[in-house]
């Protein structure tokens, strides 16, 4: 059987995208995660279904 297998980069970008999608601001991600550049850490986070709909929700489509 195969199983799943969670590396600490896969916990890492699941912890940063969690924190992204509860409203945490950014620089606050990033100063807790040690990323010295915003473009780094932004390639760690996912966009979610949800946070496209509220994105959109936002503008009234």
């Amino acid at each position: 059987m195969l199983g799943v297998r969670a590396s600490t980069h896969s916990f890492r970008r699941t912890a940063l995208t969690q924190m992204s999608s509860a409203g945490i601001p950014l620089r606050t991600i990033q100063e807790i995660s040690g990323h010295s550049d915003l473009g780094t850490l932004q390639r760690y986070l996912e966009v979610t279904p949800e946070q496209k709909r509220k994105a959109v929700s936002v503008i009234g489509f």
